[in-house]
């Protein structure tokens, strides 16, 4: 799909699929909220649960270094958040603790429209990771992630060492 003929839109990786992803994310912790941080999180864990002990299946491939995702996710994440706050499916909270974001009353119905096998996939793992990690604090959250995070997608590394050239 194309805007112009300088413009080629996907919708992977993109506003749209991450800002959809966020509001199940919401709508799984409704009606807690959460801050953006938290959601770029609970985002990589929702759909790279296997890379916690005894996850679920991943929703996406492991790739290497796919921790770095962490790093790069965060601004798509906040557009597509804006995206649907646009369309009145998530509201921002100006808290004490900083801003935070929830699901409104009408992200139910807007989620109960949408029927395909991956949309059932990420309702199934949001509500793993609701239930897995929506206990910690922020700060538990924090040390969490960065204990785990040169592990996830370092596999990777490990099976080059092991390869020789008889293998390749």
């Amino acid at each position: 799909m194309t805007a112009s003929a300088d413009h080629i839109f996907s919708p992977f990786n993109s506003p749209v699929e991450s800002g959809l992803r966020a509001l199940v994310l919401l709508y799984s912790l409704f009606p807690t909220s959460a801050s953006l941080q938290r959601l770029v999180v609970f985002d990589y864990l929702l759909i790279h649960s296997d890379d916690v002990p005894d996850g679920p299946e991943g929703l996406h491939p492991r790739t290497p270094y796919r921790s770095g995702e962490l790093l790069v996710r965060r601004d798509t994440m906040h557009r597509g958040i804006i995206l649907y706050m646009s369309r009145g499916l998530i509201n921002d909270l100006y808290l004490s603790s900083g801003l935070a974001y929830a699901a409104t009353e009408r992200a139910a119905s807007f989620l109960d429209v949408l029927t395909s096998k991956y949309i059932a996939a990420l309702r199934d793992r949001a509500e793993w990771v609701q239930s897995r990690f929506s206990a910690l604090t922020d700060d538990q959250l924090d040390v969490y992630v960065k204990e785990h995070l040169g592990q996830w997608g370092a596999e990777f590394e490990m099976d080059s060492v092991l390869w020789t050239e008889d293998t390749r």
